[in-house]
């Protein structure tokens, strides 16, 4: 919900009451009832909002294969959803109970003991492990490059992991998100390593189907649009590097080194073709100093004249005024 903090008259906070939509005009009015504990009022609020709640799909998750599942991690609720695609929109398939980490917050250093935000991926499975894991693993590749360079954030060792205690408490772990290790096991047949994405969040979002129909369409057209400017730079490089925000980070540092890279590479190139399978696209829950991240991942079959490579490719996607750009990308 939008923040109605640094308004200095009355006339100023009614005008950004009166420009919330309705959902988030809703959740004020819950708030000041419970803060005037008016419970009858409270009560009819909160029956309204779950009927409205109703009407709204999940944000976090906005395209994914029909034949593949999406984690999305609520740490408020402590709660693991499993999620499909049913008639285009997503739904929960399974959810389990989930610990995380002992204190609030999105994760800043090293030893916080907080679990991160933000949309990673397992990167593998492993067994072999002490008993404080219980059935085994699934270690996330955090701190991911948005973490590293934009964020400045480090630690390590994020994993989704089991434990043998059926009783242990709440907010009990130094960061990882952990499971009963019989929830865990049923994870195994849905997490696909380096390619299940694990959104973390504060807490869901929700879009109406129409919001959500028309934000997955519109980064699509994205991902098109970028996918065929990369195939046509051998000729003319200027709509590729248009996709790319002057903030752009990558593995060798920002835009410009970047650009020269490219400049370099491409100079030897006659053709490129790209093949993209098993698409995912996903909404971080935060708002940071670019706004929301978006991240999409798939499956990139790269060939050229002089260069063939298959593997997991990760865009980190922002909006500059109305208009995409690609803020960081990597290969996992």
């Amino acid at each position: 919900m939008r923040e109605l903090g640094g308004f200095s008259t009355p006339q100023q906070i009614e005008k950004a009451i009166n420009s919330l939509n309705s959902t988030d005009r809703l959740k004020l009015e819950i708030l000041l009832s419970a803060y005037r504990k008016n419970e009858e009022r409270l009560k009819a609020l909160l029956s309204s909002f779950r009927r409205s709640r109703e009407k709204y799909v999940i944000a976090n998750a906005i395209f994914f294969p029909s034949d593949r599942n999406v984690i999305v991690v609520d740490k408020e609720k402590e709660i693991l959803y499993v999620l499909g695609l049913k008639k285009g929109l997503p739904f929960i398939v399974k959810k389990f109970p989930c610990i995380t980490g002992k204190r609030a917050g999105d994760k800043l250093r090293e030893g916080d003991q907080r679990t991160p935000e933000g949309i990673y991926f397992p990167l593998f499975w492993s067994d072999n492990l002490p008993s404080t894991y219980g059935i085994g693993a699934f270690p996330l590749n955090y701190p991911n490059l948005i973490d590293r360079k934009i964020l400045h954030r480090n630690g390590h060792g994020i994993w989704i992991h089991g434990t043998d205690n059926p009783n242990r408490p709440p907010h009990s772990s130094n960061g990882c998100i952990v499971l009963r290790n019989n929830y865990l096991s049923q994870l195994l047949s849905v997490v696909k390593p380096k390619e299940t994405p694990v959104i973390i969040v504060e807490s869901l979002q929700y879009y109406s189907p129409k919001r959500y129909f028309a934000e997955r369409q519109s980064l699509l057209d994205f991902i098109n649009r970028w996918k065929s400017a990369w195939e046509r730079t051998p000729k003319n490089l200027v709509p590729y590097f248009s996709c790319y925000s002057e903030h752009f980070v990558w593995k060798g540092g920002g835009i410009k080194s970047w650009k020269d890279y490219k400049k370099r590479v491409t100079s030897r190139k006659k053709w490129i073709r790209i093949k993209i399978d098993n698409l995912y696209l996903c909404k971080d829950g935060r708002v940071l100093k670019y706004g929301n991240i978006y991240v999409a991942s798939f499956k990139m079959t790269y060939d050229s004249n002089n260069y063939h490579f298959k593997g997991e490719k990760v865009l980190y996607i922002i909006k500059e005024g109305k208009r995409w750009k690609i803020l960081g990308e990597e290969t996992l």
